[in-house]
């Protein structure tokens, strides 16, 4: 009783100056999505994975996991991210417990994965995240209106962990209500159900500018470094 992946992987990378998905971008002699989905490759509790890919990438994406005991399927993803999860999800075959996770998201630790996996068990949605660094405030015409305390700030990463039930629920309600969300959470949050909370760490960043590439690239030359 494990969990199944989803992870959509059918963006551009615009604001990179790229003319192509982001997620092949070499990064250590392989490809973000390739590193990404080899964290859930390397996890005992992932029974298999899903990607959702760009029309015209659909056949790089099959090729490129042609090999992979776990990557069970490649489907096209739709105009917008919630598009593409839920088009997946249509999909898969019914599962205990799904994880969705970015697929520019390529440093997810087995600990994340593991204490993600031990929450879903109990709690229905389970999402990780890091508190906040820098001091918030909130601006109203120019001026500061509030300061907001940090301990109450989180920043979201994914993978967001979900029973099978509740996320095929949430998308079927978002979908009927036209629900636009930022993050899967969202839509479980709009039924009313809990979401808790595990912590991950600053490690785990999305390749989204060119300033997380060369994040990326220092991270894993700090990880270089640490097993020599």
């Amino acid at each position: 009783m494990g969990y199944v992946a989803v992870i959509p992987a059918a963006g551009l990378g615009k604001r990179m100056g790229y003319d192509y998905n982001k997620i092949f971008i070499q990064l250590n002699e392989m490809s973000i999505i390739q590193m990404t989905v080899e964290q859930f490759e390397k996890d005992d509790n992932c029974d298999a994975i899903y990607l959702a890919a760009r029309k015209d990438e659909m056949d790089n994406m099959i090729d490129m996991f042609a090999s992979s005991f776990k990557v069970k399927g490649v489907f096209e993803g739709g105009e917008e991210r919630q598009d593409s999860i839920y088009n997946v999800l249509k999909k898969i075959p019914e599962c205990d417990y799904v994880f969705i996770h970015d697929g520019a998201r390529p440093f997810v630790s087995q600990d994340i994965l593991s204490e993600l996996y031990e929450s879903v068990k109990h709690n229905s949605a389970v999402i990780c995240g890091v508190n906040v660094k820098d001091t918030i405030k909130r601006v109203d015409e120019g001026k500061v209106a509030h300061t907001i305390p940090r301990e109450e700030l989180f920043v979201t990463h994914t993978p967001q962990a979900f029973s099978y039930q509740l996320i095929m629920r949430a998308y079927e309600e978002a979908e009927n209500n036209e629900l636009s969300v930022t993050d899967d959470a969202g839509m479980v949050e709009a039924l009313g159900a809990d979401v808790q909370v595990v912590i991950s760490n600053y490690d785990n960043i999305k390749i989204t500018t060119m300033e997380d590439l060369i994040m990326a690239e220092a991270i894993i030359k700090r990880m270089a470094d640490n097993h020599v």
